[in-house]
């Protein structure tokens, strides 16, 4: 891209409060060319030299005033119409003067007028004699080389219309409005154009609002108008033959009114979209009214009058011209200048003027911003392909588009093939944003952690401004993670399984149940009826022949059988195997590698208090090996926990809790054997399950669950983190997240 060299580029000098006009044009080879094909495809557009968010103020025969920002840091350019040169003018404020080349600026009470064409020496008019902190005058607008300003007398505002006169005096007239009256608004299209809106007073006290013309020379009105049969009125246009407003914009009838000036009589009047109508500006084109709702470009929802349209004075049907438009002003031909954009050939300055052929408003554009006005997108990360594993990836998906503009809604959905369970992510547009960036954490709306397998998943960038159409990815990923303990679903997070007073056995996820709040209902996953036939239900973690973890019961009648885990949302257990008779036990702890082989074991302590270890095969046909005797006086316990590696030894640990409520540790060797026994506390005994659960909260560490009753019947849960420490196993129970449950019965 190539910039104007500082030997060429433009300058604005201020001397003695006056501002010259460019004395060197730069050659128009010298600057940027961006190429934006016209609807015949062979015309190149040149690019426009201000910022993107620029406010048109005025435009007169050779160029045009721009302003970027607001108050003190505001930044005003002019702009050759006829090669895009644009200089930046000195830090300040000014005015533009409707259909002129006349740029006004301040330095205290004295404003210079200066032609930027450069035909006319710039002028000065000084209001210091009678503009004083006593009584200030106050700018509203400049039309033609008179200044419109307002002040207050005898405590009613008016409107004055101050001038340099032939004499080099300066004239100020006060316009003609009856006396008392409530100066209210101006509107103006040309240097000999002006409308004054302002609350006439009635003998009751009371109001009426009026709309006058006036003439700019003497100030006096030349034609009045009452808003009838309500008194609210917006967005005026005045030409020399029309005048136009919106009546009732706050109401519920709004409506377009034409008025011929001519005669006083109304052209046509056009319903409007009620409760649509605020901000909505009008301007004539020809025999046309163009109706737009300027910033529809930034907006950060959809408008009805986000489209600039022109619709014929006598009525009929509309003529769409620009998707949107931010800023629209006047030119000295009758034509509408717009900084705006259409779909078709993207953002820039564009003429709306009738078509020679038909008579038809078009916009024709002059010069581009080239960008697009279509959102687009610039940049994307897209979601994964394949399969993806959310523990390699740090338990977070990622995904984002860094978009054309930031006034875009963007939206990932993922769908699990099998479940149909979707999640949906959501990017509001935010101010100056264009990178959206979209994370999700592997949970579900309502706190279940997300199954593992196929998804679908589609990214949507919306255009939040209803202009355009959204931008649309597809694809699909089959999610993965390592088996995790106590995990039935495969969701890479524990559950618990509860077995209610029928014999109905269930799965809970403890993530969701964790993160809900009291007495909201987790998730329940049915594995099925007829439990009760059990006395033992264990999570034996994986015994072998799938990576999921399984689970055996022993009946009644001491047949203990094994439950395969499938690791399903809907099924997560095949059909029984047969282990064996075990009737001679009454302790049972499971889903535990005390041995260091790397496969789950499983601890029995016989109603001699005699403890024995059945090391785990790795084989579901026979999946444990010769029982070994660790030893005696386990009797003592009514509680015996396999809870894995607990304490950071080399192998899964055992907690014990004895008929006295306390609950002891024994950190496992790795050879199938334990420590001496470490005292963890006391008051145990209230708890009715102790369950190893896994590690809960993702910090690498197994936790204990601990279930008791309340006194009204429901299960209470509690979680004690563990440490990782041997000395403290436990972080003390999370009470501030009890969570209530009617699990009535068995938990394991």
């Amino acid at each position: 891209m190539k910039h104007l060299s500082p030997a060429v580029a433009l300058v604005l000098a201020v001397s003695a409060g006056t501002l010259s006009t460019p004395a060197v044009a730069a050659d128009a080879a010298d600057w940027a060319q961006s190429t934006a094909t016209a609807e015949t495809g062979a015309e190149t557009i040149a690019p426009l030299a201000i910022p993107v968010d620029s406010v048109l103020l005025s435009a007169g025969q050779t160029g045009m005033l721009s302003r970027t920002g607001t108050g003190a840091s505001a930044v005003h350019r002019w702009t050759r119409l006829a090669d895009g040169v644009t200089t930046i003018l000195p830090a300040g404020t000014y005015w533009g003067s409707a259909g002129t080349d006349l740029v006004v600026s301040r330095e205290g009470s004295v404003f210079t007028f200066t032609d930027m064409s450069g035909a006319v020496e710039p002028a000065v008019l000084d209001t210091s004699g009678f503009n004083t902190a006593a009584a200030p005058y106050t700018v509203d607008r400049v039309v033609g080389r008179s200044l419109l300003m307002t002040t207050t007398v005898n405590g009613a505002e008016e409107f004055r219309l101050v001038s340099l006169g032939e004499d080099g005096n300066v004239a100020d007239r006060k316009v003609g409005l009856p006396d008392g009256s409530r100066a209210r608004f101006s509107y103006s299209s040309g240097p000999d154009s002006l409308a004054v809106s302002y609350g006439e007073p009635m003998a009751n006290g009371y109001y009426r609002m009026r709309l006058s013309t006036v003439d700019v020379t003497t100030g006096a009105i030349t034609a009045s108008h009452y808003f009838l049969p309500e008194p609210n009125h917006t967005a005026i246009a005045v030409t020399p033959s029309h005048l136009t407003w919106v009546l009732d914009p706050y109401g519920s009838n709004p409506q377009l009114q034409v008025l011929a000036r001519a005669t006083g009589s109304p052209v046509s009047t056009t319903p409007l979209i009620r409760q649509q109508t605020l901000g909505l500006t009008v301007h004539h084109v020809g025999d046309w009214v163009a109706l737009v709702r300027p910033g529809g470009g930034t907006a950060t929802s959809p408008h009805p009058y986000t489209p600039l349209t022109a619709r014929p004075l006598d009525g009929g049907a509309e003529v769409p011209l620009l998707d949107h438009a931010g800023s629209v002003t006047p030119s000295p031909d009758g034509s509408l200048l717009v900084l705006g954009g259409t779909l078709a050939h993207g953002e820039g300055l564009y003429r709306i003027a009738p078509d020679p052929v038909t008579g038809k408003p078009a916009a024709t554009l002059l010069r581009t911003f080239g960008r697009p006005t279509a959102l687009t997108v610039l940049k994307e990360s897209l979601p994964p392909a394949g399969t993806f594993d959310f523990d390699r990836a740090g338990g977070k998906l990622s995904a984002g588009w860094t978009l054309s503009r930031f006034n875009a809604r963007t939206t990932l959905t993922l769908t699990h093939t099998a479940s149909g369970r979707t999640v949906k992510l959501v990017q509001e547009p935010r101010e100056g944003v264009s990178a959206h960036s979209l994370t999700w954490d592997g949970v579900y709306k309502d706190g279940l952690p997300a199954y593992n397998g196929a998804y679908a998943w589609t990214m949507t960038a919306a255009p939040a401004n209803g202009v355009g159409p959204a931008v649309e990815r597809k694809g699909s990923f089959t999610l993965t993670r390592a088996p995790r303990p106590h995990d039935f679903d495969d969701n890479g997070s524990p559950d618990v399984l509860a077995r209610d007073v029928n014999g109905n056995l269930s799965s809970y996820d403890i993530r969701q149940v964790w993160s809900l709040d009291a007495y909201e209902d987790p998730y329940e996953l049915p594995i099925g009826g007829g439990w009760n036939a059990y006395d033992r239900i264990l999570a034996a973690g994986n015994l072998g022949g799938t990576r999921h973890g399984d689970l055996i019961a022993r009946d009644k009648s001491g047949i203990l059988w094994l439950y395969q885990g499938k690791s399903g949302h809907r099924a997560p257990f095949a059909p029984r195997t047969r282990i064996g008779g075990w009737g001679i036990y009454n302790q049972f702890a499971a889903g535990s590698d005390v041995t260091g082989d790397g496969r789950n074991d499983l601890l029995a302590a016989d109603k001699a208090g005699m403890l024995w270890l059945y090391p785990g095969t790795g084989n579901t046909t026979a999946p444990f090996t010769t029982r070994r005797k660790i030893g005696g006086g386990w009797g003592i316990y009514n509680q015996l926990t396999a809870t894995g590696n607990l304490a950071g030894g080399p192998a899964g640990d055992l907690v014990a809790r004895d008929k006295a409520g306390v609950l002891w540790l024994y950190l496992g060797k790795g050879d199938g054997t334990f420590t001496t026994r470490t005292r963890i506390g006391g008051g145990w005994g209230s708890f009715k399950h102790l369950i190893g659960i896994g590690d809960v909260n993702n910090d690498g560490r197994n936790d204990l669950l601990a279930a008791g009753q309340s006194n009204n019947g429901d299960t209470v849960l509690h979680l004690y983190r563990g440490t990782g420490q041997w000395t403290t196993p436990l972080a003390p129970a999370q009470t501030d997240t009890v969570e209530q449950r009617s699990w009535l019965g068995h938990l394991s």
